[in-house]
């Protein structure tokens, strides 16, 4: 007996009601968003795919009228909006799409609590396997500069974070130099981006890196709490700051940074108060050098004052000596002369003695010199006896004479 044959619309009549059979009421159903589009009118079409077997995928559909009513409810929950990507627990009617031939859920409500929680443990993994590594404490471990006036900065152009960066390192008058880097801070290309700016600034001749974006929900945030840029912030040559706009919890990227500011204005803050505190130092050291300086100055002119009385002192004691200095000198040169005179005096009335005392003078009084054949002078009788010659010299000669007696 041949089997009969079904018409499509029979086939799926018949899926679609084994499906209502099956699964007759509202369930709750987990998995992760993918391919999230919106119509024009509000509608959204998404796949929820099984996180454990990828391969398995429940097509989504859900009204505008019911986005409206998801979306208060994530926003109210500081979730944020549907978006791929996110793991949810959804709420909806099992059905067949006969247009499509696809087993299909009609969306009726989103579980706030479970996306936040599975984003909470999701961040926790990342900080586990970064710092089991050291990638998480690696940028903290920089020394941070200084004074930083060459800042990287990756934000997105023209946003109120980029501007209220901006007008903070302005306002004091330091001379900042900021290289900014586009990067899309939240959605699908957010990751991506933040990554690729990382990346280029880690090139550059930097003092630091800051990282900024205003505030948002926490799926807003989600590009922050990946583990990618968790391991761009590691690899940084130089400190990284985060000003992400938010007041409660710190994604990875926070604890990755070597410095995790609330907002955009605080980071700023921070980097022009580190210059501040160094000018204030710098100030500090000047005015102690300065006055310093003027001490030493003061020292010296008091001691130079000082050498100048005594000085002047000096010079008076030394006219005086030098006035004694030359009486001395004019009395040494008189008693000199005086003395000089009275010795050649003395040698010309000691010269006129001993020339009337002389030999010649002598002996033409009368008197005669003896002396042996040798040439000795006799100078006593008692060195004489009798037979020795002796040759007497006179005034007009000389005559041998013997000794008789």
């Amino acid at each position: 007996m041949s089997q009969p044959t079904l018409t499509v619309a029979q086939v799926l009549g018949a899926v679609g009601d084994a499906v209502g059979v099956a699964m007759p009421g509202p369930i709750w159903v987990r998995g992760e968003v993918s391919g999230f589009q919106r119509t024009n009118r509000g509608a959204a079409f998404f796949r929820l795919v099984d996180p454990d077997q990828p391969d398995n995928a429940l097509e989504v559909a859900a009204s505008g009228r019911m986005m409206v009513t998801v979306s208060h409810a994530l926003e109210s929950a500081s979730v944020g909006g549907l978006r791929s990507g996110i793991e949810v627990r959804v709420r909806g009617t099992v059905g067949l799409r006969r247009n499509r031939g696809l087993v299909q859920l009609s969306l009726l409500e989103v579980d706030p609590a479970y996306t936040a929680g599975r984003l909470a443990l999701d961040r926790e993994e990342v900080l586990r396997r970064l710092a089991a590594d050291g990638t998480l404490s690696a940028n903290e471990g920089l020394e941070m500069p200084l004074v930083p006036l060459r800042i990287g900065l990756v934000t997105s152009r023209g946003s109120a974070a980029h501007a209220d960066f901006l007008d903070q390192l302005r306002r004091p008058g330091y001379g900042f130099s900021v290289l900014t880097v586009q990067a899309a801070m939240q959605g699908e290309a957010a990751v991506d981006n933040v990554v690729r700016a990382l990346e280029r600034l880690a090139a550059e001749d930097l003092d630091l890196v800051a990282v900024v974006r205003g505030g948002g929900a926490k799926l807003d945030l989600a590009a922050f709490d990946s583990e990618r840029v968790g391991r761009a912030i590691g690899a940084m040559p130089v400190p990284v700051l985060t000003g992400i706009g938010h007041e409660v919890d710190r994604t990875v990227a926070d604890e990755a940074a070597a410095i995790s500011l609330k907002t955009p204005t605080a980071a700023a803050e921070f980097i022009v108060s580190r210059v501040a505190d160094f000018a204030g130092r710098l100030g500090t050291a000047r005015r102690m050098i300065r006055e310093s300086a003027q001490a030493a100055w003061a020292g010296v002119v008091g001691r130079l004052d000082h050498s100048a009385v005594q000085l002047a002192g000096t010079r008076g004691v030394l006219r005086r000596q030098i006035d004694q200095i030359d009486h001395i000198e004019r009395g040494l040169a008189e008693g000199a002369r005086s003395k000089i005179q009275r010795g050649r005096e003395q040698l010309g009335a000691m010269g006129e003695m001993f020339e009337a005392i002389g030999v010649e003078p002598t002996l033409r009084r009368g008197f005669a010199i003896l002396a042996r054949p040798d040439g000795r002078v006799v100078r006593s009788a008692r060195e004489m006896t009798p037979g020795d010659r002796v040759t007497a010299r006179l005034a007009d000669g000389s005559v041998v004479l013997v000794v008789e007696k």
